[in-house]
């Protein structure tokens, strides 16, 4: 039986834009995004039983696609579950077309801490940055796979994103793109542009689309405020209502937003710094000779440098 599946996946990384390109990408009229953004169908091989759900399941998140060149979902787990789920969507979508979105990984580590501590079941409440940095560290060091049971402590392990790419350009080759977050947030039609030219579909409809900041990492005044929030986001009932979710967005943020700002103590910026230097230094020369000339500031900048403010 033919089965519509996705024939474009954003891969990861998590707090790197994936749910902001998810969005772009649905709104061209040759893409069909998936009903929910993050199918995760492929994650039961790490973090499930081992199997995959029947291919029916899989498929009927796209039940509403007609005749777009490419069905889309973006489920930033994949990435990092390395050459067992790159191998088996190789095998389930053998034309499939796959995106990474990687960002500073000190950024990323600092964005992800914010998020996990906004969700108010994913970590201590009373957690530190360095006590999550620490934590995180210990998983490195044991050089752990992604699983279910470390997942909340694994993002500096993701963070050396070189050690991860082997097994994607293998299996995808040339249908392997990597994206940088820096470069969708200050140039996102360009981004999208490049993108649409490697999916085979029209470029110029990157000018029609909306780009509005998805997934945003904001401190919150009201933990109950949240937790109602968090429960009345449900993708199925507000992903494509967008005139009745953007300014329910807006209103939640004037009313639950704190406006102090969070900011990394710069000590710990600098010990960072030096821990992933090496990585980005691998990382670069890799995408150098893979012909990315157009590198972001983190794969080029060495520690001691000014310190540089997390973005969102």
């Amino acid at each position: 039986m033919s089965f519509p599946l996705p024939t474009a996946v954003i891969a990861g990384v998590g707090k790197a834009g994936t749910t902001s390109l998810f969005w772009y990408l649905s709104q061209h009229p040759d893409v069909c995004g998936s009903d929910v953004k993050e199918i995760r169908y492929f994650t039961t091989l790490t973090e499930g039983g081992g199997t995959l759900d029947p291919i029916e399941n899989y498929a009927a998140h796209f039940t509403r696609c007609g005749g777009e060149r490419h069905r889309l979902e973006a489920s930033p787990q994949y990435f990092h579950g390395g050459n067992v789920v790159a191998s088996a969507m190789l095998e389930t979508l053998p034309d499939v077309r796959v995106m990474v979105l990687l960002r500073d990984p000190i950024d990323r580590l600092w964005s992800t801490f914010r998020f996990m501590r906004s969700r108010l079941a994913d970590l201590p409440a009373d957690m530190t940055f360095e006590a999550y940095v620490e934590a995180c560290e210990a998983v490195r060091a044991r050089r752990e796979p992604y699983s279910a049971e470390n997942r909340l402590f694994w993002t500096i392990q993701g963070g050396f994103y070189d050690e991860h790419l082997d097994p994607w350009l293998r299996a995808f080759g040339d249908g392997f793109r990597v994206v940088f977050f820096e470069h969708m947030t200050t140039e996102p039609a360009d981004t999208v542009r490049s993108l649409c030219a490697w999916l085979e579909i029209d470029q110029d409809a990157a000018d029609a689309i909306t780009y509005s900041v998805e997934n945003r990492t904001v401190p919150v005044r009201s933990a109950m405020l949240q937790r109602i929030a968090l429960a009345a986001n449900d993708e199925r009932l507000l992903g494509g209502r967008r005139r009745l979710k953007d300014p329910l967005r807006r209103a939640y943020y004037a009313l639950n937003r704190r406006a102090e700002p969070e900011r990394m103590a710069p000590e710990t910026r600098r010990s960072l710094e030096e821990l992933f230097t090496p990585g980005n230094e691998a990382l670069a020369q890799r995408l150098l000779r893979l012909g990315y000339d157009d590198l972001p500031n983190w794969l080029s900048t060495a520690p001691g440098d000014e310190p540089k403010v997390a973005a969102r």
